[in-house]
Order: C-alpha cells, then structure tokens, then sequence
C-alpha cells in the first residue's frame, strides 16, 4: 500500500494517535468493570461507557480510510466485547459472583478481549509501518530529488520533522502508559495479577521498574489483608461455640432462596430437655453437648445442606432443591442418628423436629415460622419426632 506525503499528514498519523488512545480505553474499560465487579456495584459499569464510546468515536471517524475493512472489523470486534463483557460483569454481581455457566461466560470474554485487543494492536501496527514506509520511499527517491535542488532543504526538513514528531509521540505515548497505570495505583485499583509493561531501557524504563517494585510490595500487604478479611468474614457468619454457621449466616441463605423461588426445605431442630442438662451438670457439660450435637448434624446432612446454630439449643438445616419426601426422609435420618449417640456425660438425648417447605410467595419469616409451628407440634406431641408442616 502507497501513501503520499499528504496521506501520512492527513491520515496515517491521525489513525496512529488513535490506535494509542484505543488502546489505552481499552484497558482503562477493563480496569473500571474489575471495580465494579469487585465493589458488586452494577452502576459502576455505566463509567465505562464513556471509554466505548470513545473507541467508537475514534474507529467510525476513520471508516472511509484506506484502513476501512481491518476498522470495521475491529467495529464489530469491539461491540462483541463490550456487550459480552457489560452482560457477564451483571450477572456475576447479580449472582454473587457465581453462576451455573460462568465457566464459559469467562472464556467467551477472554476471546472477545484478546480479538479486540489483538485487532487494535494490529491496527497501530501497520500505521506505523506505513509511516516508516513513506520515510524508507523518500529516502530511495533522494536521487531524483536531489536534481531538484530546490526541494533539497524542504525533504530534510519534512522528513527530521516527521522523524522528531514520531519520536515525541512514542515518548509521550510510553509516559501516558506511566501516568494512567501510576493513577490506577493511586486510586487503588490496581491489578495485582500484572505488572507496568517495560517501556524502555532508559530512565523511563528504571520508573516503570521502581514502580513494579512498588506493586509487589503492595501485592504482599493486599494479600495480608485478603487473609485477615476471610478471617473475618468467617468470624462473622460462624458460631464460636459449634463452628457451624449463625443465624445471621443462615437467613442471608434463606433470603438468597426465597429470591430464586427455588424449592427447598427448612429443618428446624430442638434438643429435648437441654435445659436439665445445664441444670444437672452444668454450661460447660451443655456446652459439650451443643457441640457433640453440631458435630453429628455435619456428619449426617447432605454435602448441599447448610448447617447453622439459630439459637440456644435450637439449630436449623437448609435443604436446597429438595422435595417434601425427602426433607422429611432427612429429618427422620438426623433424628435417629442424634438418639443412638452417646454424648458426654449425660448418655442418650433425643430432639424434636420441624419441617417446613418453601412455597411460592414464602419469605425468610414466613418459612421459619412454619418450621417452629411444625416445632411446636413435635415438642408438645411428645418430642423426638418428626413433624411437617401442612
């Protein structure tokens, strides 16, 4: 492909300061929708619309260039992306960063990114190419030139001037690089997973180096943090004493259920007669007890099943896609291996059980007041049985 002078002033140069900033938009889309993913916040993906509409802008303002197929394609390329990215980055918000086909959401996404990014790449590159081109194709017309003497000055000139101004727009592309990732850092969104590319070997290279140095030192204390919040988290929806879940825990699962309108059973469970236990040997022996009987619910429930403490010496199941068969099924399997265990120091004990399952228009109170109605029979029925609510 040929370009005259005119066309590297009035096209190629244009088209390669746009290839740089579409790709700058590019990662900054990428950075500003981790934030949002990351913070859970579904308006925080409206910031990047600004960015595609840029690469848009930037991309159509071109369109009737010699470059027209490789920019519409890269058109096309984009608003794949864009769309597929907006539409995962949603769903894994609205579903608490997990659903049934993440797995292939995500690898649909990463082809997405690399294609688009692969063609903006592309596209810098041959401007660029054609750029040195021009320069190698006034360079083999020197001779002829030179019989024009009085065009001598006005090549060298034009051509130290192109040269300087590529040279410039490189350094001042590389130090925009640093810039916009040292902002990143600054405003603390940061990938950890990657490192400020090596721009150079000069003193640009030696900042970005100090600033990767920089990134691995916050790398070490964000992942301490990371750590002490798990932690934390833990502490806040697990029961000390039985380290089953709590009761803030398990309403936060029932809530999640109830919104779903998936069908799925709640268990409430009353050991019979605690208070004698605390009575006759004592909170420690009771506290024994609390957690021998936490201990024989884990072992015994289904992998799927959440197991939490609701209180005193109450603890509930959460049965999820479940019928009503087997949640009692289940009730009956739990109640018998509690009566055959030997706790300690006090021998056998039985519980009592409340079954309730999920119906259309339940809620969290709706459901659980079921289960302590159904619980309410059982005890005052003669306790250590199971009953369901009807």
């Amino acid at each position: 492909m040929k370009h005259s002078v005119n066309s590297v002033n009035s096209e190629l140069i244009p088209l390669y300061e746009v290839s740089c900033d579409n790709i700058l938009l590019l990662e900054n889309i990428v950075s500003e929708i981790d934030s949002a993913v990351s913070s859970k916040e579904i308006e925080w993906i409206e910031t990047s619309n600004r960015h595609a509409e840029k690469i848009r802008k930037n991309l159509n303002n071109h369109l009737n260039s010699n470059y027209k197929e490789d920019i519409q394609e890269s058109i096309i390329a984009f608003d794949n992306y864009y769309e597929t990215i907006e539409k995962v980055s949603k769903k894994i918000i609205k579903s608490n960063h997990f659903y049934h086909d993440i797995e292939n959401d995500t690898k649909t996404l990463i082809q997405d990114y690399n294609k688009i990014s692969m063609l903006l790449k592309n596209l810098k590159s041959k401007t660029k190419d054609d750029i040195e081109k021009n320069i190698d194709s006034i360079y083999e017309n020197t001779n002829f030139v030179l019989l024009k003497g009085s065009y001598i000055f006005f090549i060298w000139f034009f051509t130290s001037t192109l040269i300087i101004y590529l040279v410039y727009k490189d350094i001042k592309y590389r130090i925009k690089r640093i810039v916009e990732d040292s902002k990143e850092i600054a405003r603390g969104d940061v990938d950890f997973e990657k490192r400020l590319c090596i721009v150079s070997y000069d003193e640009l290279g030696q900042i970005v180096r100090s600033l990767n140095i920089f990134i691995n030192k916050l790398h070490k204390k964000h992942e301490e943090l990371l750590e002490a919040k798990k932690e934390l988290d833990t502490l806040y929806i697990t029961d000390r004493l039985t380290n089953v879940y709590n009761r803030v825990k398990i309403d936060e699962i029932i809530d999640i259920a109830c919104k779903k309108k998936e069908i799925f059973s709640v268990i409430l469970i009353d050991i019979d007669h605690f208070k004698l236990v605390n009575d006759t040997h004592g909170h420690l022996v009771g506290d024994s007890i609390l957690k021998e009987f936490a201990t024989i619910l884990k072992e015994s429930a289904r992998d799927t099943d959440f197991i939490g403490r609701w209180g005193g010496e109450e603890f509930i199941v959460v049965c999820t896609q479940i019928s009503k068969e087997d949640a009692i099924s289940l009730a009956e399997h739990l109640r018998t291996k509690i009566q055959d265990f030997d706790f300690t120091k006090v021998g056998k004990k039985t519980a009592s059980f409340g079954v309730a399952v999920s119906r259309e228009n339940d809620d969290t109170e709706s459901i659980i007041d079921h289960a302590d109605k159904a619980l309410y029979r059982a005890k005052h029925g003669g306790r250590n049985q199971v009953i369901c609510y009807e």
